[in-house]
C-alpha cells in the first residue's frame, strides 16, 4: 500500500492480498483473539465483478481452513451484486454461505447505508431459513433497528450490533451521539437475553463495561456473546477482554480496494476522521 493515506490504512487494513489477512488473523489468534475477515469492495456494477468477489470469498474460506486460523468472514451484499439485482446478490451470498457451512464456518452480512437496509434484511431472513451459519449487522443509529432486531431474533438470527458509520437524515436516524449510544445500550441488553449469540461491536469502554456488568447480573455465560472490534483499534482492550475469558473477534479488512474504501469511510462523516486520528495514540 502506497500513497499519502497508506500510513493510516496500514494500521487498520491487513494489506492488499488474502495472505495478508490470514497472517493478521493468525497473529491475533496467538493472543486468544478470533478474527472476522472481510474482502474490501462494494457497489459492483456488473455480474463479472460480483462473480470475482464470490471466487475470492470461496478461496478465503479454503485458506482459513487450511491454515487453521480462527476466523469467520464478513461481506457486503453490494459487493455481490445487490446494485445489479437482489436475486443475483442472494444467489452469490448463498454460494459462499453454503461453502462456509460445509467447512463449519460462519458468515456475517454487513449492513451498508440505509438504501440497502431492507434488501439486506430480506435476503438474510430468506437465507437463514436454510443456513444457521449466517448472521447480520444492525446499526443503533437507525430508528428502525429496534424493530428489525426483534424480527431477526424471532427467527433465531445472530446480530452484530454496531453504532453505524454512515451519515443518515434525521427522518430515519438519530442525530446525536448520546441518542445513538442510548439505543445501542438498550438494544445490547435485549440482544444479550435472546440466546442468539449476538456480537457487541464497539470500542466504547463505557458500553463494554455495561455489557460485562449486565451479563454478570443476568448470569449469562461468557460463551453466549462476542465482543467485536476493528483491526488496530483499542488493541490493549482487546487483549484484556480475551484474558478475562470473553470471546473477542477483530474485524480484518483486506484487498486492493483499500484506498477508495478508506477515502469513502473518512469522507462520509467527520466523526470517522476524528475516530481514526485519536486511535493512532492508543495502544
Amino acid at each position: 500500500m502506497k500513497g499519502p493515506l497508506a500510513f493510516l490504512a496500514k494500521r487498520y487494513i491487513a494489506g492488499p492480498e488474502r495472505a495478508d489477512a490470514i497472517r493478521a488473523a493468525l497473529a491475533l489468534n496467538k493472543s486468544g483473539i478470533g478474527a472476522i475477515i472481510d474482502n474490501l469492495g462494494e457497489n459492483v456494477t456488473n455480474p463479472a465483478e460480483a462473480q470475482e468477489s464470490v471466487k475470492e470469498y470461496l478461496s478465503l474460506l479454503d485458506d482459513i481452513r487450511s491454515t487453521g486460523a480462527d476466523s469467520t468472514i464478513s461481506m457486503k451484499l453490494t459487493h455481490l451484486g445487490l446494485d445489479i439485482n437482489k436475486g443475483l446478490a442472494s444467489r452469490n451470498a448463498e454460494t459462499i454461505i453454503r461453502k462456509a457451512s460445509e467447512l463449519e464456518n460462519f458468515v456475517r452480512l454487513d449492513m451498508e447505508g440505509s438504501a440497502y437496509t431492507q434488501a439486506t434484511i430480506d435476503i438474510f431472513l430468506d437465507l437463514r431459513k436454510k443456513y444457521p451459519n449466517v448472521g447480520i449487522a444492525l446499526q443503533s443509529s437507525l430508528l428502525r433497528s429496534r424493530k428489525d432486531s426483534r424480527l431477526i431474533t424471532s427467527h433465531g438470527g445472530s446480530i452484530r450490533l454496531v453504532k453505524g458509520a454512515y451519515k443518515e437524515p434525521a427522518s430515519i436516524a438519530f442525530q446525536h451521539k448520546s441518542d445513538v449510544d442510548a439505543n445501542f445500550e438498550s438494544m445490547m441488553k435485549t440482544l444479550l437475553l435472546t440466546k442468539t449469540r449476538p456480537a457487541i461491536a464497539t470500542h466504547d469502554a463505557k458500553l463494554i463495561k455495561e455489557a460485562k456488568k449486565f451479563a454478570s447480573e443476568k448470569n449469562l455465560s461468557k460463551d453466549s456473546f462476542d465482543f467485536e472490534m476493528l483491526l488496530g483499534i483499542k488493541r490493549a482492550l482487546q487483549r484484556e477482554l480475551a484474558k478475562e475469558g470473553f470471546h473477542v473477534r477483530v474485524y480484518i479488512p483486506y484487498g486492493r480496494n483499500w484506498l477508495p474504501y478508506t477515502i469513502r469511510r473518512l469522507s462520509e462523516r467527520k466523526e470517522n476522521i476524528w475516530f481514526v486520528l485519536k486511535s493512532l495514540f492508543e495502544r
